[in-house]
C-alpha cells in the first residue's frame, strides 16, 4: 500500500515538474541551437526555428529507475519495522488491560487501587496512540523527501539530455495522462532512464 501510495504521488509530482519549457535558447532573442538534428530523438523535423518537442513516461521511469526500487525497498522496510513495534506494544498493553480487568472482576484489586491502575492505563493508551501518530508522520516525512529526490534526480537527468539536444519543450506523461498521442520520435524515456541509472551507478562504484 504504502509503494502504490508513493508511485502515486510521485508520479503526479514529475507531470506536473518534468513538464519543462526549455528556453535556453530562445529566452529575449531568436537563437539558433548549433546541433545535428539527425538521429537526435525526439526532435521535429523542420528547420532549425521549428520547436523540438520530446516526451517522458513517468511510470516507466519509475518501473525501471534502479535506485527508486532501492528507496521504496527502504521505505517498505522501515514501515514494517515500525509497525512491529507498534504491534509489540499494542499487544503488551492489551495483556494489562485483560490482566486488570480479570482482578476487578474477581475483586482482587481494592477500588483505590483499581481508580489509580485505570488512569495509568488510559495514560499509556495515549501514548500508544502518540506513538502511532509519531510514527505516521514519520513515514509522511520520509516519503516526501523521497518525492522530491527523485523529482529532483529526474529534473537533472532531463537537464543534462538537453543540454546535448537542444529541446524546447519536454513533457511528461503517466498511464492515463493528459498526454493522447505523439510521434514515437519524440519519446526520450529510454534516454532520461539511462541517464538516471548511469548516475546512480556511478555512486556505487565510488
Amino acid at each position: 500500500m504504502i509503494k502504490e501510495n508513493l508511485n502515486r504521488v510521485i508520479s503526479g509530482v514529475l507531470a506536473v515538474a518534468v513538464i519543462v519549457l526549455f528556453v535556453l535558447h530562445f529566452t529575449g532573442e531568436n537563437k539558433e541551437v548549433a546541433v545535428d538534428q539527425s538521429n537526435q530523438p525526439g526532435v521535429l523535423a523542420g528547420n532549425m526555428n521549428q520547436m523540438k518537442v520530446a516526451y517522458v513516461f513517468v511510470d516507466s521511469v519509475l518501473g525501471n529507475y534502479e535506485y527508486y526500487k532501492v528507496l521504496t525497498d527502504r521505505l517498505l522496510a522501515k514501515k514494517s519495522n515500525l509497525e512491529n513495534e507498534l504491534a509489540g506494544k499494542g499487544e503488551s498493553f492489551q495483556k494489562e488491560v485483560t490482566d486488570f480487568q480479570y482482578k476487578v472482576e474477581r475483586k482482587l484489586i481494592t477500588s483505590w487501587d483499581a481508580e489509580a491502575r485505570q488512569k495509568q492505563l488510559t495514560e499509556q493508551q495515549q501514548v500508544l496512540v502518540n506513538l502511532q501518530n509519531d510514527m505516521q508522520n514519520r513515514l509522511a516525512r520520509e516519503e516526501q523527501d523521497v518525492t522530491l529526490q527523485l523529482h529532483d534526480s529526474v529534473l537533472n537527468a532531463v537537464s543534462e539530455l538537453n543540454k546535448k539536444f537542444g529541446y524546447n519543450l519536454i513533457l511528461s506523461n503517466t498511464f492515463g495522462g493528459g498526454l493522447l498521442y505523439a510521434d514515437e520520435y519524440m519519446n526520450i524515456t529510454r534516454q532520461v532512464l539511462d541517464r538516471l541509472n548511469e548516475s546512480y551507478r556511478k555512486t556505487l562504484a565510488k
